[in-house]
């Protein structure tokens, strides 16, 4: 019998691309392996000296910055899908230990479970069309001649969701605790913009760039966020600057100038109007600086001498060496958690690690 691959929850592919939405493309910087992390280099690689050129040593501080962050991005991938595959292999592990057990009590087959205990799923007309429908391209032949085999595979993905689901039931009602740790990174916040108190036991830091239109609607849920005062007072928000300048000519100046804005103590302020202007200019940053209060003279002065340059320079290096090249990169307590998430996404990643620190 052939096996075809079929959609049957189409919503499912527009999560997963939601979860990654971001801006994206090459990042201007400087090169140098990430201050204060692990090495990128693999275990197989027993030295930092890479090559030997006219007697002169080539080290991972000699690459540059493509290279960098796609050594931190293969790392960042490694550890992120062997913490996930641990994950998922534990909790089916116990899923099916459950399952197993919970047949046993009844005299049963594990067969004999599913069917009697669980019920093996109808599959109407209107639902065979719909999947037939959605993976014409891909079946090639017409519907009457796979009816009964495409019936069935639809029945044994209901029945083995239905399995989860049964499975999910159990281990909510057993003594049981996932103990695999998440894959954290170490991400420096002192000495950068906050909201919310230190003592939260969330801390979410967001890189972003002010002219990412991904960045901006992240920022809507953001916003939902600081305008719920239980939610934001469990939130340390960090913000993190990363203008991706190959792509977004005014990026860099106006994270410059939301630093020159932070030095008199405004940063949320200019932040907030750098984001609901849709055409930033250098004529905009200077009026942004005027409506919220900022001393014009002294902001000018900073903007144009490039004094904040390194500031936004040092965050931008920092997202690199943790592997990012797009925008936004949300982390929850160092774990990464996509680009721009969606609100409700966002609060179950906050609420999963408050309840983590109960």
């Amino acid at each position: 019998m052939r096996t075809f691959f079929v959609k049957v929850a189409p919503c499912l592919a527009g999560a997963a691309l939601l979860a990654f939405a971001g801006c994206g493309g090459a990042v201007a910087g400087s090169g140098g392996s990430a201050a204060g992390s692990d090495s990128l280099l693999p275990d197989t690689v027993d030295s930092e000296v890479l090559g030997v050129l006219d007697g002169e040593e080539i080290t991972l501080d000699d690459l540059g910055d493509r290279d960098i962050s796609q050594l931190a991005q293969l790392r960042t991938d490694y550890y992120t899908e062997t913490h996930s595959l641990l994950e998922q292999a534990t909790v089916r592990t116990a899923r099916e230990q459950l399952l197993l057990a919970a047949a046993a009590e009844k005299g049963m087959t594990l067969n004999q479970y599913y069917t009697q205990e669980i019920g093996l799923p109808e599959v109407s007309d209107e639902e065979l069309q719909y999947v037939y429908n959605q993976n014409r391209q891909q079946i090639g032949r017409p519907l009457e001649d796979i009816a009964t085999d495409l019936r069935r595979q639809i029945a044994n993905q209901k029945m083995a969701r239905n399995i989860e689901l049964e499975g999910n039931r159990l281990l909510r009602e057993a003594d049981w605790d996932l103990t695999v740790p998440a894959y954290r990174v170490a991400i420096e916040t002192e000495g950068h913009a906050t909201l919310g108190p230190d003592s939260a036991p969330v801390e979410l830091v967001v890189f972003s760039c002010f002219e990412c239109p991904f960045c901006r609607r992240f920022d809507g849920s953001i916003n939902r966020l600081r305008e719920d005062e239980t939610l934001a007072s469990q939130v340390r928000l960090v913000f993190r600057h990363f203008p991706l300048r190959n792509m977004h000519p005014m990026a860099q100046k106006a994270h410059e100038a939301s630093v020159c804005a932070e030095d008199q103590g405004k940063f949320w302020e200019y932040h907030d109007a750098l984001w609901a202007d849709d055409n930033i200019s250098a004529d905009s940053l200077e009026q942004h600086a005027r409506l919220v209060g900022l001393d014009t003279e002294e902001f000018a002065q900073c903007l144009n001498s490039g004094s904040s340059y390194e500031r936004v320079q040092t965050d931008l290096e920092a997202a690199l060496a943790l592997g990012q090249t797009g925008t936004p990169a949300v982390f929850v307590n160092g774990r990464y958690v996509g680009g721009a998430v969606s609100f409700e996404q966002l609060v179950a990643e906050i609420e999963r690690e408050i309840d983590a620190s109960n």
